[in-house]
């Protein structure tokens, strides 16, 4: 019969992995929050303007929660605005409005857009703000003018926020990998509970759930291609380069690892599929990785020198022999050499030389 995670058990781990995703966004989501209504408050004052909407949701999706290409968000919005609002107020006061309007408005917007910029953010914002334009008619006493102005100011404000208060680009990435070690963690686990238990249809689940995580990987990669983004930008960011550029390194080494155990689960699943015999010791060893890998990127306990994932790593490399765990099968053996290598990519962007970790190897 197959056995399932306990609901207690899966609710724990996506609570965990939701809160680390909230500790890298919460600075984001204040950001946002507080220059929507700094957007809102200028363009009533500056263009007395009641009802500014358009200030508040450009601000909104200038930044969002993501720190990756705010600028260039920033520059596609305000020209999506200005050709909408340009084009559209002209085709009101020319042509009037009405469906047929909105249908041409919609893709000579469209069309000008992508041929000035392939961004989508640009295409997309130029055909909505000419549909607004068209579909509803501006307030007594404002002007077509009006909504650029209020867009305009939604996109000054961003811009002030991405580039004087910038947030830590850190605390994301930082997020974004424990969250992405813990999933691969629980993927090892789970699998070793598979082979234990001889669960086949665990086994293809914990197959299937691996094959989902580059999703989240690609997240990781593009918190640390933000992060870099701000530093360059932002004099007070720059001090903490070091640690972008060690999280680049670390994301690198848990992609290459990350390969090689996929590679390592799918030979479980076709192993207990054909029945073939899996040591009690490989399922020992994938415990020991997941505790290893759950503690990338923690620093070194009090009075030690050795990072907690890298000490873990050492200690396992020594044991990952096919004679050591006793893998005498084809499929235990190449779970064996995938596990070497997963361990030789996480050392090495740990810090720890190729010759060194293969060193550490049985022979």
């Amino acid at each position: 019969m197959a056995r399932t995670i306990p609901f207690a058990v899966s609710a724990r781990r996506r609570a965990r992995t939701g809160w680390q995703r909230w500790q890298g966004s919460w600075w984001q989501i204040l950001q946002c929050a507080l220059g929507a209504g700094t957007a809102w408050l200028l363009a009533q004052e500056l263009w007395d303007q009641p009802y500014p909407v358009f200030a508040c949701v450009a601000v909104v999706i200038c930044l969002g929660v993501q720190n990756n290409q705010r600028l260039r968000r920033v520059g596609e919005l305000g020209i999506g605005v200005t050709i909408g609002v340009l084009l559209g107020t002209l085709i009101a006061h020319f042509i009037g409005r009405g469906p047929l309007q909105i249908v041409f408005i919609v893709a000579a917007a469209m069309f000008i857009a992508r041929f000035l910029d392939s961004g989508i953010l640009l295409v997309n914002q130029a055909a909505l703000q000419a549909t607004f334009i068209i579909a509803f008619p501006p307030q007594p006493g404002s002007t077509g003018s009006a909504r650029w102005l209020d867009a305009m100011t939604g996109v000054v404000v961003a811009l002030a926020i991405a580039a004087l208060l910038p947030p830590d680009p850190r605390r994301e990435v930082r997020g974004r990998g424990r969250a992405y070690a813990g999933q691969v963690a629980d993927l090892l686990e789970d699998t070793a509970e598979a082979i234990r238990a001889r669960d086949v249809e665990a086994a293809d689940a914990v197959l299937a759930r691996a094959r989902a995580t580059q999703a989240e990987l690609e997240g990781w990669a593009q918190a640390v291609t933000a992060g870099q983004e701000v530093h360059r930008l932002s004099p007070l960011r720059r001090r903490q380069r070091s640690e972008i550029v060690q999280q680049k390194k670390l994301q690198a080494g848990m992609d290459r690892a990350t390969r090689n155990l996929r590679v390592a689960v799918r030979r479980v699943s076709t192993a207990l599929h054909h029945d073939e015999q899996l040591p009690p010791a490989l399922a020992g060893a994938l415990e020991s990785l997941a505790a290893a890998v759950r503690a990338v990127g923690e620093p070194p306990y009090p009075g030690e020198s050795t990072p907690p994932s890298v000490a873990g790593l050492q200690e396992l490399a020594v044991t990952l022999g096919p004679r050591t765990l006793g893998a005498e099968s084809l499929s235990a053996t190449v779970v064996v050499a995938q596990l070497r290598s997963a361990v030789v990519d996480l050392l090495q962007a740990q810090g720890v030389g190729a010759d060194e970790a293969h060193r550490l190897l049985p022979r």
